[in-house]
């Protein structure tokens, strides 16, 4: 039977069904709906697997010219299935690959062998396997299979995955979890080979692109991941837990500790975090008698201007005059200023960066970054001048403490970019609000200092 006009009816009337007000429904009917969809859905996914199986199958490279694909001017029979059925050449090649390992394998006569995983086939065309987890099983299943366990153990294998995935109604993220467990548990010497291959793709590398972002792409070893997955978990976990009633300058402060970044970018902030206090630890090797230092070049006149851009040594993107300033504040950078002509300037200042002893009374005074709701600890700040160190007011070489506060990468860079202020009142350093939150830009005092509780309170009257 041909099943096209079949296909095309079924289609007009899912498109009347979808196109059903879901506003009316109510949340009841629209998770029945959903439901409903999704085993319609289950059934198509595993028709298409089926159908780009034997597309494969028939695109066999054995056939030359005359298989499938090329014959229709594909190179390749993913690229075949892409056009087609208008997916992506990855959804492609996911479903040739299922395909190939549910279909039997063709026999000399030209006849189909029998099927491989015949409870997941069946599964799959009951519509009570998602696509997914079929795939999850299989490579699982296929894994025991290459590695030499008995068939009798594989279907076995095969049969719990299928009846644990249906019965108790596994999501692939569950399924995949169950079937790694069982993997380990047929065949617990198969660990070793896993790890060698793991240490034979492990990789980090670093490109720079057109828009002058450093890219990159890396793959763990699962050790190397748990490492990275504890230590940003770790960084990012906040330690202020429960409701509690806030007063209107809390308030406003609330509004300072927003913090607008992605997970993504949160992620990146993190890992750079982690990397610069390594770079500074004591025991990080040294060239030079310096540890870890990355050259700024920067015109003199930009940057008592404030202005224009700064290089960094090795990379072709500049980077504006904020971010020289906040890493003038704190980071191990060295600046080489050039004058209107070209020639190398020495700077005047006689010390830029805060003494370690300096740091440990900041630590005592602030607590940590200083920011309103910051959890950070002061192990993890970087020095801010309140005085910026190229201001006019500043004099020369003076890096106290009464000048410097303890803030966090991320608000670090956010304070030398915003509208907001932070300034110094006796000696408890205060953030500034831009006019647009607060009018009377009231300073807000943001010290942690434990030792006099009502220091905050005095410092602000």
């Amino acid at each position: 039977m041909h099943p096209s006009p079949l296909l095309t009816e079924i289609a007009a009337d899912l498109r009347g069904v979808v196109g059903v007000d879901l506003a009316g429904l109510s949340d009841s009917e629209l998770l029945e709906g959903q439901a409903a969809l999704e085993a319609v859905k289950r059934v198509i996914d595993a028709a298409a697997v089926r159908f780009a199986g034997e597309v494969g199958a028939r695109s066999r490279s054995e056939l030359g010219d005359e298989g499938l694909s090329r014959s229709q001017n594909f190179t390749h029979p993913a690229k075949l299935v892409s056009a087609v059925a208008g997916v992506s050449a990855r959804e492609a090649r996911n479903r040739l690959e299922l395909g190939a390992r549910l279909r039997g394998a063709v026999q000399l006569g030209g006849g189909v062998g029998p099927e491989p995983f015949p409870v997941v086939s069946a599964a799959l065309e009951n519509g009570v396997l998602a696509v997914e987890a079929a795939a999850i099983i299989v490579r699982h299943c296929a894994v025991l299979a290459e590695r030499g366990l008995p068939a009798d153990t594989v279907g076995g294998a095969e049969q719990t995955l299928v009846d644990e995935s249906v019965q108790r109604g596994l999501t692939p993220d569950q399924t995949s979890k169950l079937a790694i467990h069982l993997r380990e548990l047929l065949d617990p010497d198969g660990a070793e080979p896993r790890d060698e291959l793991h240490q034979q793709q492990r990789s980090l590398t670093f490109f720079t692109s057109a828009d002058g972002m450093v890219r990159g792409r890396f793959a763990l070893t699962p050790e190397q991941g748990g490492l990275w997955l504890s230590s940003i978990e770790a960084m990012q976990s906040p330690r202020i837990a429960g409701p509690r009633f806030v007063s209107e300058d809390e308030f406003v402060a609330g509004t300072v500790a927003a913090d607008p970044r992605t997970t993504p970018q949160n992620n990146v902030d993190t890992i750079t975090e982690l990397i610069a206090r390594a770079a500074g630890a004591p025991d990080m090797p040294r060239l030079g008698g310096s540890t870890t230092t990355v050259n700024v070049h920067v015109a003199l006149s930009d940057l008592e201007a404030g202005r224009g851009v700064g290089w960094i040594d090795g990379l072709d993107e500049p980077v504006p005059a904020s971010t020289i300033a906040q890493l003038r504040c704190h980071s191990p950078f060295v600046t080489t200023l050039f004058g209107d002509r070209g020639e190398v300037l020495h700077h005047g200042k006689k010390q830029r960066l805060f003494s370690a002893a300096q740091n440990r009374a900041l630590a005592a005074r602030d607590g940590g970054c200083v920011w309103p709701e910051c959890e950070r600890p002061p192990s993890w700040c970087e020095t801010h001048h309140a005085d910026e160190w190229v201001s006019d007011d500043h004099p020369p070489g003076r890096t106290d403490i009464d000048n410097g506060v303890l803030l966090c990468h991320f608000h670090h860079s956010h304070l030398h970019k915003s509208a907001w202020k932070l300034i110094m009142r006796g000696g408890v350093p205060h953030v500034v609000p831009p006019a647009w939150i607060d009018v009377e830009q009231t300073p807000i005092p943001t010290t942690r200092r434990r030792t006099d509780l009502g220091a905050r309170h005095r410092s602000a009257a």
